[in-house]
């Protein structure tokens, strides 16, 4: 799911309803029905959504100009693992910065701010998984076979 159609995404309006990871403290805090938010926050909210599109995109060429290149499986692994790396360092510069939630990023605020977060937090998980995998495969992978005769 893209950051654009996470934030396209509705919860249910009952109380409880989004009982996992960062929500769940919202509904630890009571029932109460969110304010609608302000124009200029909801703006702040799509821009940064479209940052984040825009981050991923590139992340995805980059990792396609890298599977597309006739190099040693090493060497793959290697590239692999900076791309996976520099992701996850974009994904935390963009949304799981220090400020708090009530502080908002770059303008965004409150559910639209979580929902983003959350994504992003799901995203750093699996992302370090594959580092794993890549890093485990520079050890094990044979010196000089190309990806491609393998």
């Amino acid at each position: 799911m893209t950051a654009r159609q996470t934030l396209k995404t509705k919860f249910s309006p009952r109380c409880g309803t989004a009982a996992i990871g960062i929500l769940a403290l919202v509904a630890l805090c009571g029932c109460a029905r969110p304010a609608r938010p302000r124009q200029d926050v909801t703006r702040a909210c799509g821009a940064l959504a479209m940052t984040v599109e825009n981050q991923e995109n590139a992340f995805v060429a980059r990792v396609l100009a890298i599977r597309s290149q006739h190099i040693l499986i090493q060497d793959y692994d290697r590239q692999m693992i900076a791309v996976l790396d520099d992701r996850r360092k974009a994904i935390q510069a963009t949304l799981l910065t220090s400020e708090s939630a009530d502080e908002g990023v770059s303008g965004c605020s409150g559910q639209p701010l979580e929902e983003l977060r959350l994504n992003a937090m799901q995203e750093m998980s699996r992302l370090q998984s594959f580092i794993n995998n890549f890093r485990q495969s520079v050890r094990e992978d044979p010196e000089g076979v190309f990806i491609d005769s393998r």
